[in-house]
């Protein structure tokens, strides 16, 4: 099947003077690896810092960047972003849980009726 093309991923020569990439995303090993490497350096951050540095690295690595000094001064040295970071966070938090904090709705049904495509969801008995 493989020789006659009819497979959905096979392998083939690279002809003289090809280079063959090693995956079909072009994301893999270009942006999304950096900013992985940045977040892996700094695993400590807390999630809207996280935000904030995946924002500036972006920005650092766009066609014309601006000063990042002027940049910062005019957002009150970072506290503005962090700021709408946070209220970014709580409002995600509470649509998720009901409240600002992260705890769990006071009166629940306790049973998740929005769709949710995941194998770890299992129905019946173990066999």
């Amino acid at each position: 099947m493989s020789q006659h093309g009819h497979l959905f991923a096979y392998l083939t020569q690279a002809k003289e003077g090809q280079r063959l990439e090693r995956t079909t995303n072009s994301l893999e090993g270009g942006v999304n690896s950096q900013i992985k490497k940045l977040m892996h350096a700094h695993r400590g951050l807390r999630d809207e810092q996280q935000r904030i540095a995946c924002d500036w690295w972006l920005y650092l690595h766009t066609q014309l960047p601006g000063d990042p000094v002027e940049i910062a001064r005019q957002q009150n040295w970072g506290q503005d972003a962090l700021a709408k970071a946070q209220t970014l966070a709580n409002q995600e938090t509470q649509a998720t849980s009901g409240h600002e904090d992260g705890r769990p709705a006071t009166y629940d049904s306790a049973i998740d009726t929005a769709y949710n495509h995941s194998m770890g969801i299992r129905k019946g008995h173990i066999r």
